[in-house]
Protein backbone atom coordinates (compact mmCIF):
# COMPACT_ATOMS: atom_id res chain seq x y z
CA UNK A 1 0.00 0.00 0.00
CA UNK A 2 0.95 3.59 -0.50
CA UNK A 3 -0.78 5.09 2.28
CA UNK A 4 2.11 8.16 2.16
CA UNK A 5 2.26 8.93 -1.38
CA UNK A 6 0.91 12.50 -0.63
CA UNK A 7 3.05 13.05 2.81
CA UNK A 8 5.59 14.80 1.34
CA UNK A 9 5.18 17.81 3.13
CA UNK A 10 7.10 16.90 6.66
CA UNK A 11 8.75 14.22 7.32
CA UNK A 12 9.44 13.66 11.57
CA UNK A 13 12.79 13.77 12.96
CA UNK A 14 13.62 11.09 14.76
CA UNK A 15 17.51 12.12 15.03
CA UNK A 16 16.06 14.80 17.20
CA UNK A 17 15.80 14.32 20.70
CA UNK A 18 11.96 14.30 21.13
CA UNK A 19 12.12 14.56 24.96
CA UNK A 20 13.38 18.18 24.35
CA UNK A 21 11.74 19.40 20.70
CA UNK A 22 8.29 21.15 20.62
CA UNK A 23 6.65 21.05 17.41
CA UNK A 24 4.11 23.23 19.08
CA UNK A 25 4.48 26.07 22.20
CA UNK A 26 2.49 29.04 23.33
CA UNK A 27 3.13 32.10 25.45
CA UNK A 28 0.49 33.66 27.54
CA UNK A 29 -2.23 32.95 24.79
CA UNK A 30 -5.36 34.87 25.30
CA UNK A 31 -9.07 35.19 23.86
CA UNK A 32 -11.75 38.07 24.49
CA UNK A 33 -15.17 37.46 22.99
CA UNK A 34 -16.27 41.22 24.02
CA UNK A 35 -16.46 41.25 27.55
CA UNK A 36 -15.58 37.61 28.39
CA UNK A 37 -12.65 36.30 28.83
CA UNK A 38 -12.25 32.52 27.32
CA UNK A 39 -8.76 32.14 27.38
CA UNK A 40 -6.11 33.92 29.72
CA UNK A 41 -2.42 33.55 29.59
CA UNK A 42 -2.01 29.94 28.42
CA UNK A 43 0.76 28.44 28.08
CA UNK A 44 1.57 24.95 26.84
CA UNK A 45 3.73 23.05 24.59
CA UNK A 46 3.31 19.83 22.16
CA UNK A 47 6.42 17.44 21.85
CA UNK A 48 7.29 15.80 18.66
CA UNK A 49 6.29 11.86 19.75
CA UNK A 50 4.20 12.58 22.62
CA UNK A 51 0.11 13.21 23.60
CA UNK A 52 -0.41 16.21 25.43
CA UNK A 53 -3.83 15.97 27.07
CA UNK A 54 -6.05 19.07 27.92
CA UNK A 55 -8.88 18.53 30.92
CA UNK A 56 -11.57 20.75 31.97
CA UNK A 57 -15.36 20.90 32.35
CA UNK A 58 -17.47 22.71 29.96
CA UNK A 59 -17.24 26.07 29.12
CA UNK A 60 -13.85 25.56 30.45
CA UNK A 61 -12.58 27.22 26.90
CA UNK A 62 -10.76 23.76 25.56
CA UNK A 63 -12.29 24.47 22.35
CA UNK A 64 -11.62 28.05 21.90
CA UNK A 65 -8.51 26.99 22.92
CA UNK A 66 -7.98 24.71 20.06
CA UNK A 67 -9.54 26.89 17.71
CA UNK A 68 -6.67 29.06 17.87
CA UNK A 69 -4.45 26.32 17.67
CA UNK A 70 -6.31 25.43 14.73
CA UNK A 71 -6.21 28.97 12.96
CA UNK A 72 -10.21 29.53 13.53
CA UNK A 73 -9.18 32.62 15.80
CA UNK A 74 -7.06 34.83 15.82
CA UNK A 75 -5.46 35.24 19.74
CA UNK A 76 -6.07 38.84 20.86
CA UNK A 77 -2.66 38.45 23.12
CA UNK A 78 0.46 35.94 23.12
CA UNK A 79 2.45 34.09 21.32
CA UNK A 80 2.38 30.82 19.05
CA UNK A 81 5.44 29.34 18.11
CA UNK A 82 6.41 26.22 16.08
CA UNK A 83 10.27 24.73 15.37
CA UNK A 84 10.94 27.80 17.74
CA UNK A 85 9.80 30.55 15.53
CA UNK A 86 6.71 32.47 16.18
CA UNK A 87 3.81 31.80 13.64
CA UNK A 88 0.40 33.52 12.67
CA UNK A 89 -1.94 30.07 12.21
CA UNK A 90 -5.19 32.57 11.07
CA UNK A 91 -6.68 31.54 9.54
CA UNK A 92 -6.67 27.97 9.06
CA UNK A 93 -5.07 27.21 5.71
CA UNK A 94 -2.07 28.63 7.20
CA UNK A 95 -2.02 26.30 10.47
CA UNK A 96 -2.49 23.15 7.69
CA UNK A 97 0.26 24.81 5.63
CA UNK A 98 2.30 24.58 8.77
CA UNK A 99 1.40 20.77 9.67
CA UNK A 100 -1.87 21.32 12.48
CA UNK A 101 -4.77 19.29 11.62
CA UNK A 102 -7.84 19.20 13.68
CA UNK A 103 -10.32 16.23 14.46
CA UNK A 104 -13.66 18.28 15.40
CA UNK A 105 -16.63 17.43 17.68
CA UNK A 106 -18.87 18.47 14.47
CA UNK A 107 -17.52 17.10 11.71
CA UNK A 108 -16.39 18.56 8.82
CA UNK A 109 -18.11 16.32 6.19
CA UNK A 110 -20.35 16.77 3.17
CA UNK A 111 -23.60 13.88 3.71
CA UNK A 112 -24.06 13.42 -0.06
CA UNK A 113 -20.63 12.46 -1.14
CA UNK A 114 -18.30 9.81 -0.69
CA UNK A 115 -15.69 9.23 2.00
CA UNK A 116 -13.00 9.62 -1.09
CA UNK A 117 -14.58 12.56 -2.70
CA UNK A 118 -15.24 14.58 0.89
CA UNK A 119 -10.96 13.79 1.64
CA UNK A 120 -9.96 14.93 -2.27
CA UNK A 121 -11.91 17.95 -2.10
CA UNK A 122 -10.09 18.08 1.96
CA UNK A 123 -6.70 17.58 -0.62
CA UNK A 124 -7.38 19.51 -2.93
CA UNK A 125 -7.38 22.71 -1.09
CA UNK A 126 -4.03 22.95 -1.16
CA UNK A 127 -3.37 23.14 -5.09
CA UNK A 128 -3.51 19.02 -5.53
CA UNK A 129 -4.49 17.15 -8.05
CA UNK A 130 -5.41 14.05 -7.61
CA UNK A 131 -5.60 10.84 -9.19
CA UNK A 132 -8.48 8.63 -7.95
CA UNK A 133 -7.05 5.57 -7.88
CA UNK A 134 -3.73 6.92 -6.04
CA UNK A 135 -5.98 8.26 -4.04
CA UNK A 136 -8.00 5.27 -2.70
CA UNK A 137 -4.49 3.15 -2.48
CA UNK A 138 -3.94 5.56 -0.21
CA UNK A 139 -6.85 5.86 1.69
CA UNK A 140 -6.94 2.41 2.07
CA UNK A 141 -3.12 2.14 3.36
CA UNK A 142 -3.62 4.81 6.10
CA UNK A 143 -6.40 2.94 7.49
CA UNK A 144 -4.69 -0.37 7.45
CA UNK A 145 -1.51 0.94 8.92
CA UNK A 146 -3.73 2.91 12.08
CA UNK A 147 -6.38 0.68 12.40
CA UNK A 148 -8.82 3.13 10.68
CA UNK A 149 -11.62 0.82 8.79
CA UNK A 150 -12.68 3.26 6.02
CA UNK A 151 -14.55 2.48 2.91
CA UNK A 152 -13.81 5.20 0.46
CA UNK A 153 -16.65 4.44 -1.85
CA UNK A 154 -19.63 4.68 0.71
CA UNK A 155 -21.09 7.73 1.08
CA UNK A 156 -21.42 9.57 4.24
CA UNK A 157 -24.60 9.49 5.04
CA UNK A 158 -24.28 5.79 5.10
CA UNK A 159 -21.51 6.18 8.38
CA UNK A 160 -22.62 6.16 11.63
CA UNK A 161 -20.79 8.31 14.55
CA UNK A 162 -17.82 6.44 14.87
CA UNK A 163 -16.97 6.17 11.23
CA UNK A 164 -17.51 9.49 10.16
CA UNK A 165 -14.49 10.20 13.17
CA UNK A 166 -12.24 7.60 11.58
CA UNK A 167 -12.86 9.40 8.10
CA UNK A 168 -11.97 12.52 9.97
CA UNK A 169 -9.09 11.22 11.23
CA UNK A 170 -8.10 9.62 7.99
CA UNK A 171 -8.64 13.50 6.11
CA UNK A 172 -6.02 14.92 8.63
CA UNK A 173 -3.15 11.89 8.08
CA UNK A 174 -3.09 12.54 4.57
CA UNK A 175 -3.19 16.37 3.91
CA UNK A 176 0.37 16.81 2.97
CA UNK A 177 2.50 17.55 5.95
CA UNK A 178 0.60 17.46 9.08
CA UNK A 179 2.84 16.83 12.63
CA UNK A 180 0.67 17.87 15.26
CA UNK A 181 -3.55 16.84 15.19
CA UNK A 182 -5.62 17.79 17.58
CA UNK A 183 -8.28 15.85 18.87
CA UNK A 184 -11.44 17.78 20.15
CA UNK A 185 -13.44 15.45 22.79
CA UNK A 186 -12.82 12.44 20.37
CA UNK A 187 -14.31 9.48 22.17
CA UNK A 188 -17.64 11.10 23.16
CA UNK A 189 -19.18 9.45 19.67
CA UNK A 190 -17.42 6.22 20.00
CA UNK A 191 -19.05 3.51 21.80
CA UNK A 192 -17.03 1.21 24.69
CA UNK A 193 -15.41 -1.16 22.27
CA UNK A 194 -14.30 1.91 20.15
CA UNK A 195 -12.58 3.43 22.72
CA UNK A 196 -9.78 0.90 23.05
CA UNK A 197 -8.73 0.69 19.34
CA UNK A 198 -8.96 4.95 19.66
CA UNK A 199 -6.11 4.67 22.25
CA UNK A 200 -4.26 2.20 20.53
CA UNK A 201 -4.07 4.36 17.17
CA UNK A 202 -3.16 7.62 19.83
CA UNK A 203 -0.35 5.30 20.87
CA UNK A 204 0.58 4.46 16.88
CA UNK A 205 0.40 7.88 15.85
CA UNK A 206 3.02 8.90 19.01
CA UNK A 207 5.12 5.67 17.60
CA UNK A 208 5.28 7.79 14.27
CA UNK A 209 6.31 11.25 15.75
CA UNK A 210 3.40 13.10 15.84
CA UNK A 211 2.30 15.63 18.31
CA UNK A 212 -1.00 14.97 19.62
CA UNK A 213 -2.89 17.51 21.70
CA UNK A 214 -6.43 15.38 23.16
CA UNK A 215 -9.32 17.35 24.61
CA UNK A 216 -11.04 15.37 26.29
CA UNK A 217 -12.80 15.63 30.04
CA UNK A 218 -12.40 11.26 30.71
CA UNK A 219 -10.20 10.80 33.03
CA UNK A 220 -9.22 7.01 32.47
CA UNK A 221 -8.27 7.86 29.15
CA UNK A 222 -5.94 10.50 30.45
CA UNK A 223 -4.22 8.25 32.50
CA UNK A 224 -4.14 5.29 29.74
CA UNK A 225 -2.94 7.62 26.85
CA UNK A 226 -1.07 10.93 28.27
CA UNK A 227 2.08 12.00 28.45
CA UNK A 228 1.54 15.02 29.97
CA UNK A 229 -1.73 16.72 31.15
CA UNK A 230 -2.98 20.29 31.39
CA UNK A 231 -5.96 21.22 33.31
CA UNK A 232 -7.87 24.17 32.33
CA UNK A 233 -10.51 25.58 34.24
CA UNK A 234 -12.44 29.27 34.21
CA UNK A 235 -10.30 29.97 30.70
CA UNK A 236 -6.93 29.63 32.50
CA UNK A 237 -4.22 26.54 33.32
CA UNK A 238 -4.33 25.68 36.99
CA UNK A 239 -2.41 22.24 36.28
CA UNK A 240 0.10 20.44 34.43
CA UNK A 241 2.03 17.25 35.14
CA UNK A 242 3.54 14.73 33.28
CA UNK A 243 3.39 11.06 33.49
CA UNK A 244 7.25 11.15 35.03
CA UNK A 245 5.84 13.10 37.85
CA UNK A 246 2.53 10.44 38.43
CA UNK A 247 -0.56 11.43 37.34
CA UNK A 248 -2.99 10.47 39.76
CA UNK A 249 -7.12 10.36 38.65
CA UNK A 250 -8.12 12.57 42.11
CA UNK A 251 -5.70 15.28 41.71
CA UNK A 252 -7.02 15.79 37.97
CA UNK A 253 -10.33 15.64 39.15
CA UNK A 254 -10.15 18.11 41.68
CA UNK A 255 -7.72 20.18 39.49
CA UNK A 256 -10.96 20.52 36.94
CA UNK A 257 -13.83 21.01 39.45
CA UNK A 258 -11.39 23.38 42.11
CA UNK A 259 -13.82 24.16 44.96
CA UNK A 260 -17.34 22.13 43.71
CA UNK A 261 -17.36 19.22 44.69
CA UNK A 262 -18.45 16.24 42.66
CA UNK A 263 -22.03 14.84 43.99
CA UNK A 264 -22.86 11.01 44.08
CA UNK A 265 -25.62 9.83 41.68
CA UNK A 266 -28.76 8.83 44.36
CA UNK A 267 -31.17 6.14 42.76
CA UNK A 268 -33.26 4.10 44.93
CA UNK A 269 -34.03 0.74 43.51
CA UNK A 270 -37.16 0.06 42.49
CA UNK A 271 -39.68 -3.10 43.58
CA UNK A 272 -39.20 -5.52 41.10
CA UNK A 273 -42.68 -7.24 41.78
CA UNK A 274 -44.13 -3.55 40.93
CA UNK A 275 -45.74 -3.19 37.70
CA UNK A 276 -46.11 0.84 36.76
CA UNK A 277 -48.80 1.91 34.56
CA UNK A 278 -48.46 1.51 31.17
CA UNK A 279 -47.58 5.39 29.11
CA UNK A 280 -46.28 4.18 25.85
CA UNK A 281 -46.31 0.86 23.66
CA UNK A 282 -44.74 -0.50 20.18
CA UNK A 283 -46.67 -3.48 19.31
CA UNK A 284 -44.80 -5.72 16.69
CA UNK A 285 -43.24 -2.58 14.74
CA UNK A 286 -41.06 -2.45 11.87
CA UNK A 287 -39.15 0.37 10.98
CA UNK A 288 -37.33 1.68 7.62
CA UNK A 289 -34.35 3.18 7.38
CA UNK A 290 -33.70 6.54 4.52
CA UNK A 291 -33.55 4.00 1.83
CA UNK A 292 -35.78 1.78 2.20
CA UNK A 293 -34.22 -1.00 4.47
CA UNK A 294 -35.13 -2.39 7.42
CA UNK A 295 -33.83 -1.22 10.63
CA UNK A 296 -35.96 -2.98 13.39
CA UNK A 297 -38.51 -5.49 13.06
CA UNK A 298 -41.49 -6.92 14.60
CA UNK A 299 -40.74 -5.05 18.08
CA UNK A 300 -42.01 -4.78 21.28
CA UNK A 301 -41.44 -1.58 23.78
CA UNK A 302 -43.06 -0.80 26.83
CA UNK A 303 -42.68 2.32 28.46
CA UNK A 304 -44.03 3.02 32.29
CA UNK A 305 -44.67 5.99 34.61
CA UNK A 306 -42.10 6.68 36.74
CA UNK A 307 -39.26 4.38 35.37
CA UNK A 308 -36.21 4.96 33.54
CA UNK A 309 -35.57 2.01 30.41
CA UNK A 310 -32.25 2.25 28.85
CA UNK A 311 -31.07 1.25 25.62
CA UNK A 312 -28.11 -0.66 25.23
CA UNK A 313 -26.31 -1.66 21.80
CA UNK A 314 -23.60 -1.46 19.23
CA UNK A 315 -23.93 2.09 17.48
CA UNK A 316 -26.09 2.31 14.53
CA UNK A 317 -27.99 -0.64 15.06
CA UNK A 318 -31.25 1.54 15.06
CA UNK A 319 -30.76 3.85 18.12
CA UNK A 320 -31.38 7.03 15.79
CA UNK A 321 -34.61 5.48 14.17
CA UNK A 322 -36.78 3.95 17.06
CA UNK A 323 -35.86 7.09 19.09
CA UNK A 324 -37.41 9.28 15.85
CA UNK A 325 -40.40 7.24 15.46
CA UNK A 326 -40.71 8.01 18.99
CA UNK A 327 -41.56 11.56 18.33
CA UNK A 328 -42.78 11.45 15.10
CA UNK A 329 -40.25 12.57 12.79
CA UNK A 330 -40.41 8.63 11.44
CA UNK A 331 -43.51 6.22 11.36
CA UNK A 332 -43.94 2.90 12.13
CA UNK A 333 -43.98 0.31 8.67
CA UNK A 334 -46.20 -1.64 10.83
CA UNK A 335 -47.63 -2.17 13.82
CA UNK A 336 -48.94 0.30 16.42
CA UNK A 337 -47.47 2.90 18.28
CA UNK A 338 -49.92 4.10 21.56
CA UNK A 339 -49.70 7.04 24.13
CA UNK A 340 -52.14 6.43 27.23
CA UNK A 341 -53.81 3.37 25.21
CA UNK A 342 -54.02 6.06 22.17
CA UNK A 343 -52.63 5.45 18.87
CA UNK A 344 -50.59 8.17 17.40
CA UNK A 345 -49.76 8.24 14.35
CA UNK A 346 -49.28 11.91 13.48
CA UNK A 347 -46.01 14.39 13.43
CA UNK A 348 -44.01 15.95 16.18
CA UNK A 349 -46.80 18.15 17.18
CA UNK A 350 -49.11 15.10 18.15
CA UNK A 351 -46.39 13.72 20.24
CA UNK A 352 -45.83 17.01 21.61
CA UNK A 353 -49.31 17.57 22.89
CA UNK A 354 -49.33 13.97 24.50
CA UNK A 355 -46.43 15.48 26.02
CA UNK A 356 -43.41 13.64 24.86
CA UNK A 357 -40.15 15.59 24.75
CA UNK A 358 -37.10 14.47 22.25
CA UNK A 359 -33.40 14.82 22.94
CA UNK A 360 -31.78 13.82 20.07
CA UNK A 361 -28.09 12.54 19.67
CA UNK A 362 -27.10 15.31 17.78
CA UNK A 363 -28.18 18.74 19.46
CA UNK A 364 -25.23 21.25 18.21
CA UNK A 365 -26.86 19.72 14.12
CA UNK A 366 -30.31 19.41 15.18
CA UNK A 367 -31.48 21.26 18.06
CA UNK A 368 -30.02 24.55 17.13
CA UNK A 369 -31.01 27.59 14.77
CA UNK A 370 -28.37 29.98 13.83
CA UNK A 371 -28.79 33.58 14.98
CA UNK A 372 -31.48 32.75 17.72
CA UNK A 373 -29.97 32.93 21.65
CA UNK A 374 -30.48 30.60 24.44
CA UNK A 375 -33.91 32.26 25.46
CA UNK A 376 -35.27 31.96 22.12
CA UNK A 377 -34.57 28.18 22.31
CA UNK A 378 -36.47 27.98 25.21
CA UNK A 379 -39.67 28.54 24.13
CA UNK A 380 -39.55 26.04 21.43
CA UNK A 381 -41.22 22.99 23.20
CA UNK A 382 -39.67 24.20 26.50
CA UNK A 383 -40.91 27.30 28.66
CA UNK A 384 -44.50 28.01 27.52
CA UNK A 385 -44.75 31.65 25.45
CA UNK A 386 -46.86 34.33 26.99
CA UNK A 387 -48.13 36.54 24.26
CA UNK A 388 -47.68 39.93 24.65
CA UNK A 389 -49.28 42.55 22.34
CA UNK A 390 -48.74 41.41 18.79
CA UNK A 391 -45.32 39.38 20.22
CA UNK A 392 -43.90 37.65 23.30
CA UNK A 393 -42.93 38.79 26.66
CA UNK A 394 -39.41 37.80 26.88
CA UNK A 395 -38.97 39.24 30.31
CA UNK A 396 -41.95 36.86 31.15
CA UNK A 397 -39.63 34.20 29.89
CA UNK A 398 -36.70 34.94 31.00
CA UNK A 399 -37.83 35.36 34.34
CA UNK A 400 -38.99 31.50 34.18
CA UNK A 401 -35.96 30.60 33.19
CA UNK A 402 -33.68 31.83 35.63
CA UNK A 403 -35.92 30.93 38.14
CA UNK A 404 -35.83 27.63 36.74
CA UNK A 405 -33.62 24.53 38.75
CA UNK A 406 -32.70 23.01 35.77
CA UNK A 407 -31.04 25.74 34.71
CA UNK A 408 -29.44 26.60 37.76
CA UNK A 409 -28.29 22.99 38.05
CA UNK A 410 -27.14 22.16 34.88
CA UNK A 411 -25.23 25.98 34.78
CA UNK A 412 -26.92 27.11 31.84
CA UNK A 413 -24.84 29.48 29.69
CA UNK A 414 -26.35 33.30 30.02
CA UNK A 415 -29.73 33.67 28.53
CA UNK A 416 -28.67 35.89 25.48
CA UNK A 417 -25.36 34.22 24.10
CA UNK A 418 -26.07 32.62 20.36
CA UNK A 419 -26.58 28.97 20.49
CA UNK A 420 -24.46 28.55 17.59
CA UNK A 421 -21.64 30.31 19.22
CA UNK A 422 -21.61 27.55 22.31
CA UNK A 423 -19.76 24.66 22.84
CA UNK A 424 -20.72 21.42 22.17
CA UNK A 425 -21.22 20.55 25.78
CA UNK A 426 -23.38 23.98 26.46
CA UNK A 427 -25.25 23.00 23.49
CA UNK A 428 -26.17 20.38 25.33
CA UNK A 429 -26.81 21.47 28.55
CA UNK A 430 -29.03 24.10 26.82
CA UNK A 431 -31.33 21.00 25.23
CA UNK A 432 -31.62 19.24 28.23
CA UNK A 433 -32.45 22.29 30.49
CA UNK A 434 -35.16 22.79 28.38
CA UNK A 435 -36.54 18.83 28.08
CA UNK A 436 -36.14 18.92 31.67
CA UNK A 437 -38.26 22.19 32.22
CA UNK A 438 -41.14 21.31 30.41
CA UNK A 439 -41.67 18.21 32.85
CA UNK A 440 -42.65 15.87 30.26
CA UNK A 441 -44.99 12.92 30.29
CA UNK A 442 -42.61 10.84 28.47
CA UNK A 443 -38.80 11.73 27.51
CA UNK A 444 -36.56 10.41 25.16
CA UNK A 445 -33.32 11.12 25.29
CA UNK A 446 -29.89 10.47 23.27
CA UNK A 447 -26.62 10.02 25.17
CA UNK A 448 -27.51 12.63 27.31
CA UNK A 449 -23.78 12.88 28.90
CA UNK A 450 -21.64 12.30 25.64
CA UNK A 451 -19.54 15.31 25.51
CA UNK A 452 -19.92 16.59 29.31
CA UNK A 453 -17.57 16.92 31.72
CA UNK A 454 -17.99 14.04 35.13
CA UNK A 455 -19.47 16.99 37.64
CA UNK A 456 -22.06 18.19 34.54
CA UNK A 457 -22.85 14.25 34.05
CA UNK A 458 -23.64 13.16 37.84
CA UNK A 459 -26.04 16.33 38.13
CA UNK A 460 -28.02 14.86 34.57
CA UNK A 461 -27.98 12.06 35.81
CA UNK A 462 -29.75 12.72 38.79
CA UNK A 463 -32.14 15.21 37.05
CA UNK A 464 -33.26 12.01 35.02
CA UNK A 465 -33.63 10.20 38.21
CA UNK A 466 -35.12 12.98 39.98
CA UNK A 467 -38.04 13.76 36.51
CA UNK A 468 -38.60 9.80 36.93
CA UNK A 469 -39.34 9.99 40.37
CA UNK A 470 -41.42 12.63 39.59
CA UNK A 471 -43.54 10.54 37.33
CA UNK A 472 -42.08 10.43 33.89
CA UNK A 473 -40.88 7.87 31.43
CA UNK A 474 -37.66 7.81 30.61
CA UNK A 475 -36.46 6.21 27.56
CA UNK A 476 -32.25 6.77 27.83
CA UNK A 477 -30.32 5.59 24.96
CA UNK A 478 -26.57 5.40 25.89
CA UNK A 479 -23.55 3.93 24.99
CA UNK A 480 -21.76 3.89 28.57
CA UNK A 481 -22.60 0.46 30.18
CA UNK A 482 -21.50 1.96 34.09
CA UNK A 483 -24.46 4.59 33.12
CA UNK A 484 -27.29 2.64 31.82
CA UNK A 485 -26.66 0.58 34.68
CA UNK A 486 -26.73 3.01 37.54
CA UNK A 487 -29.89 4.74 36.16
CA UNK A 488 -32.14 2.04 34.44
CA UNK A 489 -35.15 0.23 36.02
CA UNK A 490 -35.26 -2.02 32.85
CA UNK A 491 -32.62 -2.67 30.32
CA UNK A 492 -33.58 -3.50 26.20
CA UNK A 493 -30.94 -4.21 23.88
CA UNK A 494 -30.35 -3.48 19.59
CA UNK A 495 -29.20 -6.27 18.41
CA UNK A 496 -29.72 -8.50 14.73
CA UNK A 497 -32.65 -5.96 13.87
CA UNK A 498 -34.51 -7.02 16.80
CA UNK A 499 -35.00 -5.25 20.24
CA UNK A 500 -34.44 -8.02 23.05
CA UNK A 501 -35.97 -7.44 26.52
CA UNK A 502 -36.72 -6.33 28.92
CA UNK A 503 -34.14 -7.50 31.62
CA UNK A 504 -33.78 -6.54 35.16
CA UNK A 505 -30.22 -4.60 35.91
CA UNK A 506 -30.10 -6.53 39.18
CA UNK A 507 -30.70 -9.40 37.47
CA UNK A 508 -27.88 -9.38 34.67
CA UNK A 509 -24.66 -7.57 34.43
CA UNK A 510 -22.64 -5.68 32.10
CA UNK A 511 -20.70 -8.33 30.46
CA UNK A 512 -24.21 -10.36 29.54
CA UNK A 513 -25.68 -7.29 27.95
CA UNK A 514 -22.51 -6.38 26.09
CA UNK A 515 -22.50 -10.22 25.25
CA UNK A 516 -26.25 -9.42 23.66
CA UNK A 517 -25.18 -6.21 22.09
CA UNK A 518 -22.25 -8.08 20.38
CA UNK A 519 -23.60 -11.70 19.42
CA UNK A 520 -27.73 -10.87 19.32
CA UNK A 521 -28.21 -13.75 21.27
CA UNK A 522 -31.24 -14.18 22.48
CA UNK A 523 -31.81 -14.17 26.82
Amino acid sequence: MIYNIFKVGWKMNHSRDTADFYLLRTEGLTKRFGSLVVNKDINLEVKQGSIHAILGENGAGKSTLMKMLYGVYAPDAGAIYMDGEAVSLHPPLKAKAKGIGMVFQDFRLIPAMTVLDNIALAMSSGGWRLRRKQLRDSILGISEKYGLSVDPDAHVWQLDLGQRQRLEIVKVLLIPGTRVIIFDEPTSVLVPQEVEAFLQMLGLLRQDGYGILLITHKINEVLACADQVSVLRSGQITYTASREDGLDGNVLIAAMMGAKTLKPVNKQTQDAARENPVVLQIERGTILGNHGETVLKDIQLTLRQGEITGVAGISGSGQRELAEVLFGLRHLTSGRLTVDGKELEGGTKAFMEAGVSFVSEDPLKESVIPGFTILEHMVLDGIPMKPKGAGIDWQHVRSLLEGSEEARALALAAADRRADQLSGGNVQRMVLSRALIRKPKILIISYPSRGLDIGTTRTIQQQLITLAERGTAVLLFSEDLDELFKLSDRLVVLSGKQLRGPYRPSETDASEIGSRMLKGELA
